[in-house]
């Protein structure tokens, strides 16, 4: 892991296109623009606002401790021509679940938790979990088994305790709806106390440690977070993350920010539209900044401007500290970017705490390098960081569902590669 030893601030240049100066909150990087990699991501920004896959978007690329790319491009809410800026802010969505990894890790560090803790030692209703054997899909009714052992707090950093999410799995979307569980956050007076409690109550889709399920796991680890505290999340997050790195565009509610929210919008029928409000369920549009604002969801929750969450990324890339703050440390960070799901595999890739490995067999040429960590949000956002480049790469568009994603993300990054000659 690399460790800053010192910091210099931006550079503002003026550049071309709707916006493209670093924002005021982007600390410690000198403003250095690639303008062979600018111009390769223009091509690509550009051609989806124009193809109407995105309304807009903001990219954020350092390398070597310097900026290379910072710039907005299309319009933050299309429909009253408000052009994006850097400093607009993006629902993260499972971006969310590296922050509340790094929490996990922090309170393992304190000696507050262990990392092979069964889950019920924080959550009870966790306790002599069962895994799913029948469904009627009629009566929503189901039939279990006992489980082959208890839920960890490890299988929870990995994917592989065996709690899914419903909206990948119609079996689990109606359990899940049945017991009122949601899934990317909610405006009603909730709490992760409450879901999580009924969560712990019903059935695993397999024995923990069998297999790798992406799913609710990472919103377990927020209530543990807050029992393991003796903090809620969102004041968890504040003070021991947040405040430490000096971000203040980031968090779960930002009340009073609406007017820097990023519109959410949708493919509909192959024409982008803003997000139908009767299709959100429990999150309407103007979510994170109306409602109870009680629900903090450590997988999904998070809101945050791109330079925030660059500068959380900053602090991994660096072992734990940045700017002479530190977060975590060095041995810790690097249990995050370890292969801890053994055998087991995501799409020929493995899984550390809270991130994904790119691996040498599953990497594709002209892409980001083996070892690479990374993940993304549903609402089509992404990064990695690519420590062989020494290089972080922040994305944020707001789509759902989108159209598409995998060929944009696809000619993202071999832009951003074959510019910088790798």
């Amino acid at each position: 892991m690399k460790i800053i030893h010192h910091a210099v601030l931006p550079l503002l240049i003026s550049c071309l296109f709707i916006s493209c100066s670093p924002s005021e909150h982007t600390p410690f990087y000198t403003y250095t623009p690639d303008e062979l990699l600018i111009s390769a991501l223009d091509e690509v920004m550009e051609t989806q606002i124009e193809n109407g896959r995105i309304a807009g978007g903001v990219v954020m690329i350092s390398r070597e401790d310097k900026m290379i790319a910072e710039k907005a491009w299309g319009w933050k809410n299309r429909e009253d021509e408000e052009p994006m800026e850097s400093h607009h802010l993006f629902r993260i969505a499972s971006m969310t679940k590296a922050i509340t990894s790094a929490a996990i890790l922090q309170l393992y560090e304190d000696e507050k938790l262990s990392l092979y803790d069964p889950v019920e030692m924080y959550i009870p209703e966790f306790v002599d979990p069962v895994v799913l054997t029948e469904f009627d899909e009629k009566t929503g009714a189901y039939e279990t088994v006992s489980a082959s052992r208890s839920v960890t707090i490890h299988d929870l950093l990995t994917h592989t305790s065996g709690v899914p999410y419903g909206f990948t799995n119609r079996t689990y979307g109606r359990i899940f709806g049945d017991a009122g569980v949601p899934e990317l956050g909610s405006e009603e007076e909730l709490t992760i106390e409450e879901t999580m409690a009924t969560l712990g109550d019903l059935p695993l889709a397999h024995d923990p440690g069998e297999r790798y399920t992406y799913g609710l796991n990472t919103d377990v680890l927020g209530r543990v977070v807050e029992v393991a505290s003796g903090m809620s999340l969102a004041d968890y997050f504040s003070a021991h993350i947040f405040e430490p790195l000096n971000l203040n565009d980031i968090g779960f509610y930002l009340p009073g920010r609406e007017s820097d929210l990023t519109r959410l919008y949708s493919i509909q029928d192959s024409v982008l539209v803003m997000y139908p409000e009767e299709d959100f369920g429990s999150i309407p549009p103007n979510f994170p900044v109306s409602g109870a604002m009680t629900y903090y969801s450590g997988g999904a929750g998070l809101t945050s401007s791109t330079a925030d969450y660059h500068t959380f990324l900053s602090a991994l890339h660096h072992g734990g500290a940045f700017n002479g703050n530190r977060i975590l440390e060095e041995s810790t960070v690097s249990k995050m970017a370890e292969n801890q799901i053994g055998e087991l595999s995501l799409n020929g890739n493995k899984f550390g705490y809270g991130l994904m490995i790119t691996t040498e067999e599953a990497r594709e040429e002209g892409k980001r390098s083996a070892g690479s960590l990374s993940w993304g949000g549903i609402y089509q956002s992404t990064y990695w960081i690519d420590s062989e480049h020494d290089m972080i790469v922040v994305l944020m568009t707001q789509v759902l569902p989108s159209l598409g994603q995998a060929e944009f993300y696809d000619r993202f990054e071999r832009a951003i590669y074959a510019a910088i000659g790798e």
